[in-house]
């Protein structure tokens, strides 16, 4: 019954940096009492599936397990980040959008996370959760959770990270979230040069207000269009966060 207890907790510890920081996007939207149930889910059937039950801290040695939990939850980031990243990296594309267009002056209240989030920013960040859960990547997320039970045996987590995969992953989130809206930043830049070409034509015209609702309207005309064919290029973002998993998994 001690064994259970533990690894109960450190189950937990591995598994709720992912499901429980608000910030980690797509299940910022997640409501937290749904997101408590499903850690709690997640845990039970995790210890269920131990194969072969190894020596683990009780609640006899506070701070053995204290520490093997502080492992574990820095090993459950790894996992964090393999659904952080794509999100940084399609907010960030989305934020050049906002910049460029001149919408990033206006901005929305998210009451999950407690932060102010641009309008483009809100668009992608809301088709890329969309993405994630109709390509069922939530699904290979958890099952991979439950996995690393096997995988890495709790108390044994820690998160080995290699420099040059670290950063060839980031150079590649970041290029795919480019791509995404390359279409709307493209056709942004060709009328900012018109504007400039109109403003040096007839300088005594703002032209600068009138184009200003036309880039507007331009903006969300094209990241509809753009975001038509975007889901291979978002469900690509998370396929090769995951591939990275393995490297990342305490080993």
């Amino acid at each position: 019954m001690e064994w259970h207890i533990g690894a109960f907790l450190l189950a937990m510890a591995r598994f709720a940096p992912l499901l429980m920081v608000s910030v980690l996007a797509p299940f910022a939207w997640v409501p937290p009492s749904v997101r408590v149930v499903v850690l709690l889910a997640i845990s039970l059937l995790a210890v269920g599936t131990v194969a072969s039950p190894t020596p683990l801290p009780g609640l006899d040695a506070p701070a053995s397990l204290l520490l093997s939990m502080a492992g574990e939850s820095v090993f459950g980031l790894a996992f964090g980040l393999a659904v952080v990243l794509p999100a940084a990296a399609l907010g960030f594309s989305a934020r050049v959008v906002d910049m460029q267009s001149g919408v990033a002056a206006a901005s929305l209240f998210n009451p999950a996370t407690h932060l102010t989030e641009a309008l483009a920013g809100t668009v992608v960040q809301w088709a890329g959760s969309m993405v994630f859960f109709m390509s069922g990547m939530h699904l290979v997320l958890l099952r991979g959770l439950v996995a690393s039970i096997n995988l890495v045996p709790l108390g044994d987590g820690r998160m080995l990270m290699e420099p040059s995969t670290f950063v060839t992953l980031l150079s590649s989130q970041f290029l795919l979230g480019l791509m995404v809206s390359a279409p709307v930043i493209l056709g942004l830049f060709a009328i900012d040069l018109a504007v400039a070409y109109a403003s040096r034509s007839m300088p005594q015209a703002n032209v600068y207000f009138v184009a200003l609702p036309l880039k507007v309207a331009a903006t969300f005309v094209l990241l509809a269009g753009s975001l038509r064919f975007a889901p291979p290029l978002i469900e690509r973002l998370y396929a090769n966060a995951f591939e990275a998993l393995p490297v990342w998994g305490g080993r």
